[in-house]
């Protein structure tokens, strides 16, 4: 088995074993053309909110980033293959909006980890 589908295989476990926690949302790619028009295209998605733990911390390029209030967001990477994803874009979940300040994914982009800060 390719090392990719390993990833993608235990990416589908974590979400099967923590169905209770997955919220339903809408990732909001926006986009600029650099002539003024901004385009918003929306996707939606399962997401398994959490906060941060110091093993977290630990292990996440963007660690220093992370404020007391921020929320780390767990997506499948096969829910996100027709997006760009960037800092640029939101994701909106139970009506409330989380601008992206910082992601991360592992090598086979199986589950992304977003830091997401209430705008």
């Amino acid at each position: 088995m390719a090392l990719n589908q390993v990833f993608i295989n235990a990416a589908a476990t974590i979400f099967r074993v923590f169905a209770s926690l997955i919220h339903e949302g809408t990732y909001i790619e926006i986009s600029d053309d650099g002539f003024e028009t901004v385009t918003r295209t929306e996707t939606i998605i399962d997401v398994i909110l959490d906060n941060f733990a110091e093993r977290d911390v630990q292990f996440l390029s963007f660690s220093a980033l992370i404020q007391p209030t921020d929320v780390k967001g767990l997506v499948r990477g096969e829910e996100l293959t027709d997006v760009r994803v960037s800092t640029e874009d939101k994701i909106v979940i139970d009506e409330v909006e989380y601008s992206i300040i910082a992601f991360n994914t592992d090598p086979a982009n199986a589950v992304y980890t977003f830091l997401l800060r209430n705008v």
